[in-house]
């Protein structure tokens, strides 16, 4: 399953698009957004984001 947003604790910071090596998650409206069609589970976002706001 891939990644997902917890929109209460995301800033729109762009840590997480920053490490995504597969180029899976943009910011808008300060939100991020994963394109779980890309998304190949591998964490990095995860470990990246300061507030704990993506899960898989």
């Amino acid at each position: 399953m891939a990644a997902s947003v917890l929109k209460a604790l995301c800033i729109g910071c762009g840590a997480c698009t920053q490490m995504c090596p597969y180029g899976a998650i943009t910011v808008q409206a300060n939100q991020a957004r994963i394109d779980t069609a890309k998304c190949d589970e591998c964490e990095e976002c995860v470990f990246a984001c300061p507030n704990g706001a993506i899960i898989l």
